[in-house]
Formats: C-alpha cells, sequence, structure tokens
C-alpha cells in the first residue's frame, strides 16, 4: 500500500469519526457499523501497519465516501459543520502531540479499557463511558475546546455525549495517524485532487 493510500485511509477515520458526531448531535443515535470500527483502532496502540489498525478497510467506505462529497468544490453532500470539526480534530492532534505526560495517560487509559473489551462489546455502554470519560480527563483539558452544535434536547443527554466524546476520541485517534503517516494540512488545501482520487481508489479496491 503506497504512504498516499494510508494518508488518505486514516484521514477516512477522522472523517467517519466526525460524521458521527454530528448525526448523535442531530439525531441522538449513532450508525453503530460506522462506529465500532473505530473503537476498534483504539485499542490497537503497538499495530504495525494501518491493516493493522483498522482490521477490514471496508468498514471505512463511509469515510472514504465523505472525504470525496465533503473535498470536491461545488459537492451536494457537502455537510457544512464538518469542515469546522474536521480542522478542530486536526488541531487538538497538534496540541495533544506536545503533551508527553498527557500521552502517557492516554495509553495507560486505553490499556485498561482494551482489557474491558474481554467481557464486553465495543458498543456495551460500558466502554462508551470509559472512553467518555477518558476524553473529559485529557483531551477536554487541551487549550481547544470542540464546540458541538446540535439539538439541545438531545445534547444534554449523558448518553449521547458520551457517545460524541467516543466519536471525537476515535477521530483524533485517527488524526494522530493520519500525522505519523505523514498527512499535513496544506494537503487538504493543495492537493484536494490527489486525496479525493485516491479515496475513489480506494473505494473501487474495496469493492
Amino acid at each position: 500500500m503506497s504512504s498516499v493510500e494510508s494518508i488518505t485511509i486514516a484521514l477516512a477515520g477522522v472523517f467517519q469519526g466526525v460524521r458521527q458526531v454530528i448525526q448523535l448531535s442531530d439525531t441522538g443515535y449513532e450508525n453503530t457499523q460506522h462506529l465500532k470500527p473505530l473503537i476498534a483502532s483504539l485499542m490497537k496502540l503497538d499495530a504495525d501497519s494501518i491493516t493493522d489498525i483498522y482490521g477490514d478497510l471496508s468498514e471505512l467506505k463511509p469515510g472514504l465516501r465523505t472525504i470525496m462529497d465533503q473535498l470536491q468544490y461545488g459537492a451536494d453532500g457537502k455537510i457544512p459543520q464538518l469542515g469546522r470539526y474536521v480542522a478542530s480534530v486536526l488541531n487538538l492532534e497538534r496540541q495533544l502531540s506536545k503533551q508527553d505526560s498527557m500521552q502517557t495517560v492516554i495509553a495507560a487509559r486505553i490499556t485498561h479499557i482494551k482489557r474491558l473489551t474481554s467481557h464486553a462489546d465495543l458498543l456495551d455502554d460500558m466502554i462508551i463511558k470509559a472512553i467518555a470519560d477518558l476524553y473529559t480527563d485529557t483531551i477536554s483539558n487541551l487549550p481547544l475546546r470542540i464546540q458541538v452544535i446540535g439539538k439541545p434536547e438531545i445534547l444534554k443527554q449523558d448518553v449521547v455525549q458520551d457517545k460524541i466524546r467516543t466519536a471525537l476520541f476515535c477521530a483524533l485517534r485517527s488524526a494522530v495517524l493520519w500525522r505519523q503517516l505523514g498527512g499535513k494540512r496544506r494537503q487538504l488545501l493543495f492537493n484536494r485532487k490527489l486525496v479525493i482520487s485516491t479515496a475513489e481508489d480506494l473505494l473501487k479496491q474495496l469493492h
């Protein structure tokens, strides 16, 4: 797999996680098939390749499609707030990269959560709550705070808040991987066509 393909796959993880944030804030419900592989990727701290992290790459088809919809100029499928959330997640990743002690705490807590998954499904309320609490205890203390916009009656529900924080944490995990693989913000600004065409090629391969 080429480096640009690996970078695009990690970016698809970011877009897929953010898409779930938007869906949750609007409806109160997530697409479990889209969120579950991202939660699984959180548990892969020492994987050797991007395939090991995400497993079946066909699980990231929604993220790849969202890249194509969002980055094409004039695309009908654009979601206005998605670009803002993605930019915020990438900014959070830069802040987290400078916090060595916070990274250590996250790694230790993820190791504990991974042990919990031996007794519970990845989408179990206990796992979601553990990831959400980790986000609150660490990422929420960074200077940048992501303000999620949605329906107030939905956003005030504790279970929805937990799922949103979990989806954001998943998006952030993919952003960390994206940066490690060589992803840069300027690629989204100046190499849109390459990112879009790579996403399109990957979708064809995954059929």
